[in-house]
């Protein structure tokens, strides 16, 4: 009996952990438009910022072009805000 309670609150963190991350992967809509490898640039910026109290950076995709996609990565009590400064053409 114990071994299946062990299972099954190994289980319950291993769900908790899921979606707590999943809670930290949320960007917006317009950012995740721009592209997915793009998107994961954003996740591990926001990762880095989020360890980084008052913390705030902008980046873009590298294609050079004057009308490029812009977001902004703030930390704000603990969280992370990522929001498009910018929209991609």
């Amino acid at each position: 009996m114990a071994d299946i309670n062990d299972r099954l609150e190994r289980m319950q963190r291993r769900d908790e952990l899921a979606r707590r991350m999943l809670r930290q992967r949320a960007v917006p809509e317009s950012v995740a438009e721009v592209g997915e490898d793009f998107v994961e640039i954003v996740e591990a910026a926001a990762q880095v910022v989020r360890r980084h109290p008052g913390m705030s950076i902008m980046i873009a995709p590298g294609d050079g072009r004057q009308s490029s996609a812009v977001v902004r990565i703030s930390e704000r009590d603990g969280d992370v805000d990522v929001a498009m400064v910018r929209g991609a053409p």
